[in-house]
């Protein structure tokens, strides 16, 4: 008897959904359409988010990027003063030698 019960309350089921799929639509054809449209709707609200989430990961490279370039020209400025310096002291001392060569060449 408990199988009997459970075969009428799946064919109650079927028809219950049956019945619902129905009302959604006037015809066959119309249920097809609405589901469409479901689809259609779907595929644009994830187009949505992904160009959202395109947009926010462009944001982030190019602050990486930012990042790197104030970086790297922090790291640059020290050391071309450094470079600098260690020219002008190559010149001086080249100046220096060249002059005490030519003052004892002189005299």
């Amino acid at each position: 008897m408990g199988s009997s019960i459970k075969w009428l309350l799946a064919l109650g089921a079927g028809v219950a959904a049956g019945w619902a799929l129905r009302s959604l639509s006037d015809t066959s054809e119309g249920a097809g359409v609405k589901l469409l449209e479901i689809g259609i709707k779907t595929k644009n609200r994830i187009a949505d988010w992904a160009a959202v989430e395109r947009e926010r990961l462009d944001d982030m490279l190019a602050e990486a990027q930012a990042n790197i370039a104030t970086e790297s020209a922090a790291a640059e400025r020290p050391r071309r003063a450094t470079q600098t310096a260690h020219k002008r002291t190559v010149r001086t001392a080249g100046h220096e030698r060249a002059t005490k060569t030519n003052a004892t060449s002189l005299s």
